[in-house]
């Protein structure tokens, strides 16, 4: 009942949200200028655009491979190749920490905004979701249960770890001022892995 390769699909996600992106950097600037408990507005903001992400890329891409299911191993491809794109930008990203603590107070909506509208627009999740979701769905078994699964999966796990970075969020800015770009060198080396895990899975269906 579970979806196709799904612990690797955990274990890519977990890679994802582990490395310091731009919502990460949100996260922990809200936390520390308003606070733990309202930062996580900004977590809930940023899970929400991509559960309407997930819903519309998935379901979009549903239309194409429902009556072309050979068409999975293309995304099987360019979802690998994906993730390599994704390791070298990681590789070669320098992160920083710039904290302002001129905002002054700000409501739970606001908050929630910020991480909605900087997750909802940002194409590099509509890409991900694009392009990886297939990869690890079967139009033709069980596709609406799997995706649920992948969703709640990806919506939990997401929140959780944006929960950890506000919780340590001072902790974590100052390390990531010692050696910014520690955790995105691991998380390449990480990606490259998994890329060719994807890669070399052959598809049934």
């Amino acid at each position: 009942m579970i979806p196709n390769n799904f612990l690797l699909f955990v274990q890519l996600i977990t890679v994802l949200f582990i490395t310091p992106g731009p919502q990460r950097i949100l996260i922990i600037t809200n936390s520390m200028n308003y606070g733990f408990p309202k930062s996580l507005w900004t977590g809930l903001g940023d899970v929400s655009a991509n559960a309407i992400q997930m819903v519309c890329a998935t379901f979009g891409v549903y239309a194409l491979i429902k009556p072309h299911p050979q068409v999975l191993d293309t995304f099987k491809w360019i979802g690998g190749l994906y993730l390599i794109y994704l390791a070298i930008k990681f590789l070669k990203r320098k992160t920083s920490v710039s904290i302002d603590k001129s905002f002054g107070t700000r409501s739970a909506i606001d908050l929630f905004k910020d991480g909605f509208i900087s997750a909802f627009f940002s194409p590099g999740a509509i890409v991900f979701f694009v392009v990886m979701f297939p990869n690890f769905l079967d139009p033709n078994n069980n596709f609406l249960i799997h995706f649920i699964i992948l969703m709640t999966t990806h919506v939990v796990l997401d929140f959780f770890f944006l929960s950890i970075y506000a919780g340590v969020s001072s902790k974590v800015a100052v390390f990531l001022k010692n050696y910014p770009n520690l955790i995105s060198r691991l998380s390449g080396c990480a990606l490259l892995f998994l890329a060719y895990k994807i890669l070399s899975t052959k598809i049934n269906l």
